[in-house]
């Protein structure tokens, strides 16, 4: 069984590296690569966020058998656009979004939220990668993860990045470069789970939004978790995974039933 995860902003392809063993799924191949901008060796970062979705797109493409998508915040925003820009094709077998927004809904609020990640970009690479960790994960919805691992060990999982790469990254996908995937959520056929940390009652809202609209699509909280779900519940995230994708764990009929 292949699968496909998309980790989030600041993150590497590692942060599924609990998830995935936790699955005890024995037939499971997950490819879980760095994002562009991301990793010790960051990848060109594409211009606009149609192009990130493309590559993604690109990358199932490899796969000659439909693929488990997944992603976390950023990358659950990134899985969702590609579920829809697949929507035909048959390459998606299922969809799970951890932590992610369907996007914002209108112009004036795109404008607004593009204009925070190009001071929050500007913020990293004028002052560094390390005090902009310190500021983000400062955020309130990161508060649960502060608590539960602690403010030094989250920026110590994050301090090898590149700042420039970063910031061109928070600036072509990030929430204010992403058009509003609302009007095609009711044309996913593909079984759709989707879930939030209790703790994150903003994304739980969001959640309950997608899953509300996809036609097949399913919400479930971790309890005692935030929004940082790699970080804070690896496990949880993945047993909850497992009994979906064991659910739907006949390709041909997931894509086409």
């Amino acid at each position: 069984m292949r699968a496909l995860a998309v980790h989030g902003f600041l993150g590497r392809g590692t942060d599924w590296d609990e998830f995935a063993a936790a699955t005890a799924l024995p037939d499971l191949e997950l490819d879980a690569p760095d994002l562009p901008g991301h990793g010790p060796h960051p990848r060109p970062v594409p211009p606009h966020f149609a192009a990130w979705v493309q590559w993604i797109c690109d990358r199932l493409q490899m796969a000659t058998a439909p693929v488990h998508l997944l992603g976390y915040s950023l990358g659950g925003r990134l899985a969702l656009a590609v579920a829809l820009a697949e929507a035909r094709t048959g390459k998606v077998a299922s969809l799970t979004v951890l932590g992610a927004t369907p996007g914002l809904t209108t112009p004036a609020e795109r404008r607004e939220r593009a204009r925070v990640d190009r001071d929050r970009a500007q913020e990293l690479v004028h002052h560094g990668l390390e005090p902009f960790l310190d500021n983000w994960y400062r955020q309130p919805l990161f508060a649960p993860a502060c608590e539960r691992l602690g403010l030094p060990a989250l920026i110590s999982t994050r301090r090898t990045g590149d700042a420039t790469a970063l910031a061109q990254a928070l600036v072509a996908a990030g929430t204010g470069a992403m058009p509003n995937l609302r009007p095609g959520l009711p044309w996913l056929r593909v079984p759709v789970l989707v879930l939030a940390g209790a703790l994150d009652t903003k994304f739980c809202a969001l959640g309950q939004e997608i899953a509300g609209a996809a036609p097949r699509g399913q919400m479930l909280t971790v309890d005692g978790a935030g929004h940082a779900l790699l970080l804070e519940a690896p496990q949880a995230c993945a047993r909850l995974w497992t009994e979906f994708v064991n659910r739907h764990a006949n390709p041909a009929r997931t894509c086409h039933e």
